[in-house]
């Protein structure tokens, strides 16, 4: 099994000039990059354990040799009933064990638990007026009061899944997938609510975004809305409260891929705006000049200012709808497992694949899925800009639901992988302002062997 697979998606197209718009794909062919080959083995048919076998014997009736072969095939029925029961006793025995174990030993689940705990409370130090602070400790004690209900089934969701022996550290995992990605859909719930016209009248202007200096979630929602007008908070909350109401539920109204990838756009456009800046907040507009200027070192307003003023170019261009671009914006700003989940676990660098060159937190994580690069070719093919224009990730502990707070963990490995595609120079005649536009798909497999 390959721990990752290339695929060229569709044809070279001309570019488009400016980037108001999405590039359609390039170069339909299948590549299989090189990457390891994790040996599968397994047993052949009539060569599996246990399994009863023989000839009719020479000479033997067609009745006798049917009767033969009815009471081996009865006997082979019987032998695979008891190893199957023996199996899901085996199995059974084990979840249970897990469960006792993870109930008894709290160390074990620390990690989840400890993250359940602290996204939804306030900082005693968040500077809130006291009427806000009121409102909003009712809404997230609600929501507190919702997880702590919910945890036993999560517990016994997590300690029942996929088969033979599942080991603690697995399953406090798959729990802190869970806790994450339910916090990232909150944030992006794209459920339409009364309250959306209140942000699509905020996100017109940069003071949105000026206070913002906090960096969890709950906290961030809460100096968002300490700057709207004081008699929009209360409706502003109940907007919040309602998508938090949905807390663990399946399926989701999340935007599409295409849509949560309007960060990634705008990121390789950047440093110099793609568009009208003049809505920009000057400081921010003055510091993209600055020498060495990276999107990554960027205060948390200066980033929730970039992606106003990019929801609003999409409006602008028509791109996009008001609300659509409303909740492309409220998930750009979710959170993600970069901050949160396995810390100690190198996301760059030499030590942050195996030796297959799957990423070691991918591996933890239980990721798999395709992440598909949009590059820019220049007339000689090479390649002048370079994004990811759309995940399809899968996490473990999160199912019927997009894997929102994890589905960037394959970025960094999916865009150096595309970099080492060939590239040949386009045909002239499809180039547009100087280049031409393909798209990559590499689909990553998860290793076996976890």
């Amino acid at each position: 099994m390959k721990a990752s697979q290339v695929r060229r998606c569709g044809d070279v197209v001309p570019g488009s000039g400016p980037r108001f718009s999405l590039r359609l794909v390039a170069l339909a062919v299948l590549l299989h990059a090189p990457a390891a080959v994790l040996a599968q083995v397994g047993t052949f048919p009539g060569m599996e354990p246990g399994r009863v076998g023989g000839v009719t014997a020479e000479g033997q009736s067609p009745d006798k040799a049917a009767a033969a072969a009815k009471n081996k095939q009865m006997a082979q029925e019987l032998i695979d009933q008891q190893r199957d029961e023996a199996a899901r006793r085996l199995m059974v025995e084990q979840r249970a064990k897990l469960r006792e174990r993870l109930e008894r030993d709290a160390g074990l689940l620390r990690q989840p638990v400890d993250l359940l705990a602290g996204m939804f409370q306030l900082p005693a130090d968040l500077n809130l007026s006291p009427e806000h602070r009121s409102v909003a400790e009712g809404v997230l004690r609600q929501q507190r009061e919702r997880a702590q209900a919910g945890w036993a089934a999560w517990l016994t969701d997590e300690t029942a899944q996929g088969k033979g022996e599942l080991r603690a550290e697995v399953a406090a995992q798959r729990l802190s997938n869970r806790v994450l990605n339910e916090v990232a859909l909150w944030q992006a719930d794209a459920t339409p609510h009364p309250s959306d016209t209140i942000w699509i009248d905020a996100l017109k202007t940069p003071a949105i975004c000026q206070r913002l200096d906090q960096p969890r979630p709950v906290a961030q929602v809460a100096q968002l809305i300490e700057a709207l007008p004081a008699e929009q908070r209360d409706a502003a909350w109940q907007g919040e409260a309602a998508r938090l109401a949905r807390w663990g539920q399946v399926p989701r109204q999340v935007p599409p891929s295409p849509d949560r990838a309007f960060e990634d756009e705008l990121v390789a456009a950047l440093p110099k705006p793609p568009g009208n800046a003049s809505s920009l907040a000057p400081e921010v507009r003055n510091a993209l000049q600055a020498p060495g200027w990276t999107y990554a070192a960027q205060s948390p307003a200066s980033r929730c200012e970039l992606l106003r003023w990019w929801s609003q170019e999409q409006v602008r261009t028509q791109r996009m709808t008001a609300p659509r671009a409303l909740h492309a914006w409220r998930t750009a700003m979710a959170v993600r497992s970069s901050g949160y989940l396995l810390p100690d676990v190198p996301r760059s660098g030499p030590g942050a694949t195996d030796a297959n060159g799957f990423p070691l937190f991918a591996r933890r994580a239980e990721l798999a899925g395709t992440v598909v690069v949009e590059q820019d070719l220049d007339a000689a093919g090479k390649i002048v800009r370079s994004f990811v224009q759309r995940r399809e990730i899968m996490a473990a502990g999160v199912r019927g639901v997009p894997a929102l707070a994890l589905e960037r963990e394959l970025d960094a490995v999916s865009l150096a992988r595309a970099a080492t595609t060939p590239a040949a120079a386009p045909d002239p005649a499809q180039l547009r302002d100087g280049t031409a536009t393909r798209r990559i798909g590499i689909e990553w497999v998860l290793p076996q062997g976890l």
